[in-house]
């Protein structure tokens, strides 16, 4: 506090004793640098005024916001709780990690790529463990998660082969089931959005690299909503010169994994081919290229919008 006769403050390394203990004036000193009014000097309220908005509700909590509040000796605040997320994978193929696959099979990936997603998301994964192709013990497994959880995910079963049971699973969980089946997006077009109650219920395609792309677009924004958010934040991004061209198709908005390098001009993004099914086409990657929905493609040297991971 400074006395009610000051409006302003020198630091002390900006001034210098001049009195001596045998001089008139022992304790004078010399001002080596002029201040301005209120300069160094913090008014009420300059960080936070009395009645302000501290927080608005649905704001997710950085570390500053912590310092925020003990600062007003608010050490306890309300938040919403983490929302489960039940995860189930479909496939007779479908085998655990640690199985040794047999001819015509395959390890379970995209409960573990999902279950990462939703923790970085704030929600917390529940794995239900695989489900054979069978429309009863699907429906079951389906029923008993969303009892249980506040959103379903049920990976692969969501294209239009014999054994694609998904969306009758989602469409008779309840109303209003199915939302839509099919997304103008590559990779992940047979993903299928419905809700039941008010929980999500999502069928993911089977491919890796569709199944992240696709909980990405639709499973992250859905447990921002379920935390009291309007949606995530503001996603990591750049800008980069194309290294290659990137064929697609009009009508299609294309995710295309990409690895980013320093160039001489800026940073370069090398797009990096390969099929919805090759989970190291994404290990490899630092982000994905977006090709916008009305756009036959890309050309190298294009300035290209990349999502980083």
């Amino acid at each position: 506090m400074i006395p009610a006769t000051a409006d302003a403050v020198v630091q002390v390394e900006h001034t210098q004793r001049v009195g001596g203990e045998a001089t008139p004036f022992p304790h004078e000193i010399e001002v080596l640098r002029a201040v301005a009014v209120g300069q160094h000097v913090i008014q009420v309220g300059e960080d936070v005024a009395a009645g302000a908005e501290v927080l608005p509700v649905g704001h997710r909590l950085r570390p500053q916001d912590l310092g925020g509040l003990l600062a007003l000796g608010l050490t306890t605040v309300a938040v919403a709780r983490r929302p489960r997320v039940g995860i189930l994978a479909t496939g007779d193929e479908v085998v655990p990690p640690t199985v040794a696959p047999a001819p015509g099979q395959i390890r379970d990936i995209n409960s573990y790529t999902v279950a990462g997603q939703v923790l970085a998301a704030g929600g917390l994964p529940q794995p239900r463990g695989i489900i054979p192709d069978d429309l009863a013990a699907l429906r079951a497994a389906a029923a008993l998660a969303l009892a249980e959880s506040d959103m379903v995910v049920i990976s692969a079963g969501s294209s239009v082969s014999a054994r694609d049971m998904t969306v009758a699973v989602i469409a008779g969980l309840g109303a209003p089931g199915v939302l839509l089946h099919g997304v103008a997006t590559r990779p992940g077009k047979p993903t299928i959005v419905g809700a039941v109650g008010g929980k999500p219920g999502l069928g993911l395609p089977g491919n890796p690299v569709s199944a992240l792309v696709q909980f990405d677009m639709f499973g992250v924004p859905a447990l921002y909503r379920l935390q009291g958010l309007a949606g995530p934040p503001p996603r990591n991004r750049v800008w980069a010169r194309l290294a290659l061209n990137v064929p697609s198709e009009s009508g299609r908005e294309d995710y295309v994994p990409a690895r980013l390098e320093e160039a001489a001009d800026g940073l370069r993004a090398v797009p990096l081919f390969g099929k919805s099914n090759l989970i190291y086409t994404l290990v490899g990657a630092d982000g994905l290229i977006v090709v916008p929905l009305n756009r036959a493609g890309l050309l190298a040297g294009d300035l290209v919008e990349v999502r980083l991971f």
